[in-house]
């Protein structure tokens, strides 16, 4: 093996930018890039689909998957030292593997398996620590910055919770079982990677940019309609929850903001680096349509575009909380048009320039005309969904809305989404989990989280060394002594696990319980 220090003093790649290729949904765009025209970094199981110059691995699951191309398909093969199985820092070295694995064996052999330093409680001299924090991205895009690479593009490294159908057979027992809710949590680590290297990182296929208003308790409702967002579009989608704002405040209670995320929307072009459009969204919405349709809509002489509506919806009839006119609840911005600074809006507010109801429900930092408020109403249907019309839901009324209680007529609607949207792994059962015992959210929407598939995996020689090296510890603390609960957990799961490796050779379903409480008597 080659350290990754060393690799980087020894190797050179030709002067050309680089093409960082990820699973995502854009991936299946591949074949309208010039490769040739880069030098070519793989993630994951993308070295099965193609030849490239260097593929990252993580995840010894993954080699096994790909080792019958794997040796082909790669000019170097870059790994941790201390790789993954299942998603955990493995209890074995890579050198372990190397010798039961055949396609390690080979790249090894022939000085093409490169080797580095991550986060963990072991550090080998010949690598700098590389961090990850949510994916694979992180530690790749740090890796082409040791290799001296500034100017990167990337194709597959999407947000949302979709793989390109390319790798659908591998969707099961990989997208999201770390249990993050979305590939969107790579973006702000991929963008301070990129910021300290002083490298540019731009998607090949610039996504549409939607920003979302959202609370704490909001946050299944916010989920389910970024899924429907991603469901309804082809075109890559970047989707960034805005909550409880930490900017400057009104010295007036009358201009405080009404939820937490008011003055959010007012961050937006700031956000964007004052380019290019933004989407703007309540949380409380479900899409039916192409956002697309939105995006590439002309702003002509306007630099806001909303929907209109002057009669009130039936559920809002006895209420005095609907404001007719232009709704500001969904708003395509032209973000390079609206020099808005939060802290001078403020003192707006605190100089009585203009009112709260100015600023939220006119928009009057841009003057009345630069607001076009023709965008199609069904973009905006206030309580109201007419099948084949209607492209976006808005539920207004708190009391009702269908993640509270089941009065909403429009209840079955979202709460079918909702289960779609949770058997996608777009939703965070924890988090569902946490409101329901809050009282904020309806306990019914457990019932969806039941169905959720338990992911079951081959037999494989990384499995038997893993189980192996946990059995190993568990000898090491009977030697020295160490007593629990633990302990006699592992010692009852020992003689299963033969049994499982003799009828039916399943013992990758075992490694995860096993080392999980080999770490805990450890402890």
């Amino acid at each position: 093996m080659i350290s990754l220090s060393d690799w980087v003093r020894s190797t050179t790649f030709p002067d050309k930018p680089w093409l960082l290729l990820g699973k995502g949904p854009t991936f299946s765009h591949v074949g309208d890039v010039d490769l040739g025209a880069h030098n070519v970094m793989a993630l994951n199981h993308v070295v099965g689909e193609m030849p490239v110059d260097v593929a990252h691995i993580i995840d010894l699951d993954v080699v096994e998957a790909c080792a019958d191309r794997l040796v082909d398909n790669c000019r170097w093969l870059v790994m941790p030292r201390v790789p993954h199985v299942r998603l955990r820092n493995s209890l074995r070295l890579l050198d372990d593997f190397i010798p039961v694995i055949p396609a390690l064996r080979e790249l090894d052999e022939q000085g093409r398996l490169v080797w580095y330093n991550t986060d963990v409680d072991r550090t080998f001299a010949g690598s700098p620590v590389v961090y990850i924090r949510y994916f694979s991205s992180e530690a790749a895009l740090t890796i082409l910055a040791e290799l001296g690479a500034r100017t990167v593009r990337t194709l597959g490294i999407d947000g949302g919770q979709s793989y390109s159908s390319r790798f659908e057979e591998v969707a099961g027992g990989t997208r999201l079982v770390n249990r993050q809710p979305s590939f969107d949590l790579q973006f702000p680590e991929l963008q301070r990677i990129a910021t300290q290297h002083g490298m540019e990182v731009r998607p090949v296929i610039e996504p549409i940019r939607i920003f979302v208003g959202t609370e704490d308790n909001q946050m299944p409702a916010a989920r389910v309609l970024e899924y429907t967002i991603r469901q309804n579009t082809k075109h890559p989608v970047r989707v960034e929850f805005m909550q409880n704002y930490a900017g400057p405040m009104p010295k007036a209670r009358k201009n405080r903001p009404r939820t937490t995320f008011s003055f959010c929307r007012l961050q937006i072009p700031g956000l964007c680096n004052y380019e290019g459009r933004a989407i703007y969204m309540d949380a409380d919405m479900q899409v039916f349509g192409d956002v697309e349709e939105l995006w590439t809509r002309p702003f002509d002489e306007h630099r806001i575009m909303v929907t209109r509506q002057d009669e009130p919806p039936a559920a809002w009839q006895d209420s005095g909380w609907f404001h007719p006119g232009r709704q500001m609840s969904v708003m395509v911005l032209d973000c390079s048009r609206l020099d808005w600074h939060v802290p001078e809006i403020i003192n707006g507010l605190d100089a009585d320039r203009y009112s709260y109801e100015d600023l939220m429900f006119n928009m009057c930092l841009v003057g009345h005309d630069e607001i076009d408020d023709t965008l199609p109403p069904e973009w905006n249907h206030l309580e109201r969904y007419e099948p084949g019309v209607t492209k976006l839901t808005h539920f207004t009324v708190v009391p009702t809305q269908p993640w509270k209680n089941d009065e909403n007529p429009l209840c079955g609607l979202w709460r079918d989404a909702f289960g779609d949207a949770v058997a996608a792994g777009a939703i965070d059962p924890d988090e569902v989990e946490s409101l329901v015992a809050r009282g904020e959210i309806k306990a019914s929407l457990l019932e969806a989280l039941n169905d959720l598939p338990v992911p079951r995996f081959p037999a494989t020689s990384v499995a038997d060394v893993e189980l192996d090296a946990a059995f190993q510890r568990l000898d090491e603390l009977e030697a020295r002594g160490a007593k629990g609960k633990a302990l006699a957990l592992l010692r009852r799961l020992r003689p299963r696990a033969d049994r499982v490796r003799k009828n039916d050779g399943r013992v990758g379903l075992l490694v995860d319980r096993v080392v999980r409480r080999v770490r805990r008597a450890i402890r």
